[in-house]
């Protein structure tokens, strides 16, 4: 995976921290600023008058964000106990400082799907499904493979991307609160209990997507995901165990095709991100061009 790396000036930070009420510091010699990396976004720990906080500024990404929808979700699931709050949320700017919490931990996707952190995980994400939060859509992957349909370059992937999008809706499905971002380091321990961080890419959706893209971000194998499945309680062989298929070449899908527009965005990462890119995209397309891949969605584990 490729991480942002970008300084941000010492200036910029005081402006931040004093039009935003979280500090009243003015002199730059004052802060400590150090990195701490970031894939869509540029994250910073910053110090000031003897408190710590995290500053986030958002990358070169492309323009599918929905600030005010992100900060609203993002304050319906703190207040659900399922997120950790914000201290200050530009909607605008995307700009955005939370306390820094030393005694926190990110899990990575190799510690997350161990048996000491998978059924934690799975209840927290069942716990947002089953909430009754109305989220606002901050990134509709659904929405958005439509979009790339409409430019030339990617009409290619069209044919598939139609035929899974026409097999999940012609099932059908329940339209949660749901997280969209599957990925290990949005997991984070804190005083013994877990939570989701990082919601730019909340809204209602399947619950199969965030069950498809965890399998997907985290390479997790057949095997395994036999057993989420049974933890979960779904159905096999039936339109559940469809569903969970679909999304989970959806989501390599979506974020393929995220990813080739990063890279065109984002020059000091593009050769990752258009390679990473097209690597997930190449792989749905075998995939589902394979002779008996109907077959295989249904098929029992």
């Amino acid at each position: 995976m490729c991480y942002l790396n970008k300084m941000v000036d010492t200036t910029e930070v005081v402006d931040i921290f004093l039009s935003s009420g979280v500090a009243n510091v003015s002199d730059p010699e004052s802060y400590s600023i150090s990195e701490l990396g970031g894939i869509t976004n540029n994250n910073f720990k910053i110090g000031v008058s003897g408190n710590f906080f995290v500053l986030r500024l958002p990358g070169k990404n492309p323009d599918l964000i929905n600030r005010k929808a992100e900060k609203r979700n993002q304050a319906l699931a703190a207040e659900a106990g399922l997120t950790l709050p914000y201290l200050y949320f530009d909607e605008i700017t995307g700009i955005k400082i939370s306390d820094f919490e030393i005694n926190l931990v990110a899990l990575e996707p190799e510690q997350l799907i161990t048996k000491e952190y998978i059924s934690k995980a799975l209840t927290t994400l069942q716990e947002v499904h089953e909430s009754e939060m109305e989220f606002e859509q901050c990134f509709d992957h659904y929405a958005f493979y439509k979009e790339i349909h409409r430019e030339e370059e990617y009409k290619e992937f069209a044919k598939v991307g139609d035929y899974l999008l026409e097999k999940i809706e012609g099932i059908g499905q329940k339209l949660v609160p749901c997280h969209k971002d599957i990925y290990g380091p949005n997991f984070v321990l804190l005083g013994g209990d877990m939570y989701l961080i990082d919601w730019e890419y909340s809204g209602m959706g399947s619950k199969f997507f965030d069950y498809g893209d965890l399998c997907l971000q985290q390479d997790i194998e057949e095997e395994q995901r036999k057993e989420l499945f049974v933890e979960l309680e779904l159905e096999k062989g039936g339109e559940d165990q469809i569903l969970w298929n679909l999304h989970r070449y959806l989501s390599s899908l979506t974020w393929g095709l995220w990813a080739t527009r990063k890279g065109v965005l984002d020059e000091e990462t593009d050769k990752d991100y258009l390679n990473l890119g097209k690597n997930k995209i190449k792989s749905v397309i075998e995939a589902v061009n394979t002779e008996n891949f109907e077959k295989h969605l249904s098929r029992k584990f």
